[in-house]
C-alpha cells in the first residue's frame, strides 16, 4: 500500500473512539480558536478580509465569525482563518513549525455548520487532520521549515483537506484524490511574516483544505500518490533524500499526537519562539522591581534557530513586533506584561519603544538534535553594573505547563468581549465544555455573531 493511500486509509476508515484526555485537549485549543478568531475581527485586516469575502456574493451557508453574515464554506473558512491568525495569538506546535487550529477549526466550522455535523465529528474531523499535518512535519521539518515554506500553510492545508474529508464522508480513493487537489494548492512564504499575508496563508490552508474535499467529492481528479511521487509534495518540498517517508506513517494515531506531544496554547500575542525568553523577563522585572531607566542591556541566549524565525530586530510595526524578539524584550521591560495593547504600530514607533530595543543582545547556540531547543537564558544588567539571569526551559502554555482552565477562559473572554455580549461567550464555553454531546455544530456557529 502506497504511503498516500495509508493515510487517506486513516483519515476515511480509523474507527473513532476518542479518549477523554485527547477529547479534552482538542476541546481547548477549539475553544481558543474561537477566541483568536473573534479579536481579529476587530484588526485591520479582519474588516479587510470580511469585506473581500462579503463582496464575493456567496450564497449564506457558513458564518464568517464576528461579521454578521455569511457566504459559501470556502470563503467562510479564508476569512475565518485568516482573522485567526491576525494577531498571532493562536496555538502551535514546535514539530509542525506551524499553527494548526487555525487552518483545522475554520475548515471544520464553516463546512461543518453547512452539513450540520455533530460535535463528535467536529473532534473526529480536527483529531485526524492534526495527524496529518503533524505527520508531514515530523517527517519534513526542519528541512521544509528552513526553506522558507510556512508550515502554517503548506502543511496545515494537506491537514485542512483531511478533515474535511472526514465530514464529507469521503472514502478512501476519494480522500487520497482530495489530498492530491490540497497538495497544489498548498504554498506560503516565511519572506511574508511580520505582514497580513501571514495571517492569510492561514485563511488560505483552511479554504484549500475545503476546497479539495469538495472538488474530490464532486468527481474531480488529481494524483493519487501525491506524497511520495518523483514530484509530489514531499520531494518538492523538502526535497530528495531529506526526510523519511516511513515517518508519515508510522505509528497513525497511535497515541494521536494532539496528546503527544500536543499543542501549546499562548499566552501571549506573539511568534511561540519569543515565549520562553518573555516569561523570563516577566518574571525578573516584576521579582526585582525593575526600572527601565535602570537598565543598561537586556541580552537573551537562545538557539540559532529563533533569529531565522524572528526577522525583525528592528521592528516598525505591531505586526513585525510579533516576530521580533527585541521588541517583545523591550514590552516586557517597558509595559511588564505582552497583551494585545502591546503590539500596536503607535508602541513600535514610540521614541522610548526603540530606544528600550536597541538594548537588547541576542547570543545563539546550535540548534540540538531534538529541534525543539526552546529553553532561554535572559541577563539583564543594570547600570550599576548588577546582572540578573533566568532560564527557561518551557514557555507557559506548553503542553508540559498548560494554561489552567481559570487563564484559558479569562483569555477566551478577553477576546471575545471586543465583539460579543457576555452571555454569548459564557455560552460558547459551556457549549464547548459539553461538544462532544452536541448534536449540531450551528448550535454553536449562531452564537459566533454579534
Amino acid at each position: 500500500m502506497t504511503t498516500t493511500k495509508k493515510i487517506a486509509s486513516f483519515i476515511a476508515e480509523t474507527d473513532f473512539t476518542l479518549p477523554a484526555k485527547e477529547r479534552e485537549v482538542v476541546k481547548r485549543v477549539f475553544l481558543d480558536c474561537i477566541g483568536t478568531t473573534l479579536a481579529g475581527y476587530t484588526h485591520e485586516m479582519g474588516k479587510i478580509i470580511t469585506n473581500f469575502v462579503k463582496e464575493s456574493g456567496s450564497s449564506p451557508r457558513a458564518t464568517v465569525i464576528g461579521a454578521g453574515f455569511k457566504t459559501s464554506p470556502a470563503d467562510a473558512a479564508l476569512a475565518n482563518g485568516t482573522m485567526a491568525h491576525a494577531l498571532d495569538y493562536d496555538d502551535y506546535n514546535l514539530v509542525l513549525c506551524g499553527h494548526p487550529s487555525v487552518s483545522l477549526v475554520p475548515a471544520i466550522l464553516a463546512l461543518g455548520e453547512e452539513r450540520g455535523i455533530s460535535g463528535e465529528k467536529a473532534l473526529e474531523a480536527y483529531i485526524k487532520g492534526y495527524e496529518v499535518e503533524f505527520k508531514l512535519g515530523d517527517a519534513l521539518n526542519l528541512r521544509h521549515y528552513e526553506l522558507g515554506w510556512h508550515a502554517t500553510c503548506t502543511l496545515g492545508t494537506m491537514g485542512a483537506a483531511a478533515a474535511a474529508a472526514v465530514i464529507l464522508g469521503l472514502d478512501v480513493e476519494t480522500t487520497r484524490i482530495a489530498l492530491g487537489i490540497a497538495a497544489s494548492e498548498a504554498g506560503g512564504l516565511r519572506q511574508n511574516f511580520g505582514t497580513m499575508t501571514k495571517p492569510l496563508h492561514a485563511g488560505l490552508s483552511a479554504k484549500n483544505g475545503v476546497t479539495a474535499a469538495l472538488l474530490a467529492a464532486k468527481g474531480f481528479t488529481a494524483d493519487k500518490n501525491i506524497f511520495e511521487a518523483e514530484y509530489g509534495f514531499c520531494n518538492l518540498f523538502c526535497g530528495k533524500e531529506q526526510y523519511d517517508i516511513k515517518t508519515l506513517t508510522n505509528n497513525l494515531g497511535k497515541p494521536y499526537a494532539v496528546l503527544q506531544p500536543g499543542i501549546s496554547i499562548k499566552p501571549y500575542p506573539s511568534c511561540g519562539g519569543t515565549h520562553t525568553a518573555l516569561d523570563g523577563i516577566l518574571d525578573l522585572v516584576k521579582i526585582n522591581n525593575i526600572k527601565p531607566d535602570d537598565v543598561l542591556e537586556i541580552k537573551v541566549n537562545c538557539s540559532d534557530l529563533l533569529p531565522r524565525v524572528l526577522i525583525h530586530s528592528s521592528p516598525k510595526s505591531g505586526l513585525e513586533g510579533k516576530f521580533s524578539m527585541e521588541y517583545c524584550m523591550a514590552m516586557g521591560l517597558l509595559d511588564r506584561k505582552a497583551g494585545l495593547e502591546q503590539f500596536t504600530d503607535e508602541k513600535a514607533t514610540d521614541p522610548i519603544t526603540i530606544q528600550t530595543v536597541k538594548k537588547v543582545k541576542i547570543k545563539t547556540r546550535p540548534l540540538n538534535d531534538n529541534k525543539t531547543d526552546v529553553f532561554v537564558e535572559v541577563t539583564i544588567k543594570l547600570n550599576n553594573g548588577t546582572e540578573l539571569s533566568t532560564q527557561v526551559d518551557t514557555a507557559k502554555g506548553n503542553p508540559d505547563a498548560p494554561l489552567s482552565r481559570e487563564e484559558l477562559t479569562a483569555k477566551f473572554k478577553d477576546c471575545a468581549r471586543l465583539v460579543l455580549p457576555e452571555d454569548n461567550a459564557d455560552r460558547i464555553i459551556a457549549i464547548m465544555d459539553d461538544l462532544e454531546n452536541i448534536q449540531d455544530i450551528r448550535k454553536l456557529t449562531k452564537l459566533l455573531i454579534p
